[in-house]
């Protein structure tokens, strides 16, 4: 038993710890961890930006009796709406989805409110004339 509580002191051998002695008038304080850095914010788009104004695309490729028209509204603030518009059986069903957006010479990222990842666009402008605006396979019209 003697052999066991040598090894054990052995083991936990080492410096001892001594106190922090109290920090009075003069002394440093003690230094914690610096505070996380926040995430830079994304720039918004410019004002110049042609993607700036009221985009639709309507869509009657579901069943004869239903149309669906699709607009989005890039906002000069980096905000956006994307609304949908279904007409199905005389009934009207509309759902908007508000978002921010960024975009280069090639890509529109869009985020929805309350989703977990951002959604990313190809786009072309002025395809086939300067109010038509592609985003993916899908076509849009200048409206406003």
């Amino acid at each position: 038993m003697a052999v066991l509580g040598l090894g054990l002191s052995a083991a936990c051998g080492g410096d001892p710890v001594t106190p922090a002695a109290p920090a009075g008038p003069g002394s440093a304080p003690v230094a914690g961890p610096p505070p996380p850095t926040p995430a830079p914010e994304p720039t918004p788009p410019p004002a110049t930006s042609p993607l700036i104004g009221t985009w639709r695309a309507v869509n009657l490729a579901f069943l004869p009796s239903h149309i669906q028209t699709t607009t989005w509204r890039f906002q000069a603030d980096g905000a956006c709406l994307q609304t949908f518009v279904t007409i199905a059986d005389g009934v009207q069903l509309v759902s908007d989805r508000p978002c921010t957006w960024i975009a280069d010479a090639t890509t529109i990222t869009v985020t929805r409110a309350g989703a977990t990842r951002p959604v990313s666009f190809v786009l072309h402008y002025s395809f086939p004339e300067p109010d038509r605006l592609r985003l993916d396979d899908d076509e849009f019209e200048r409206v406003a």
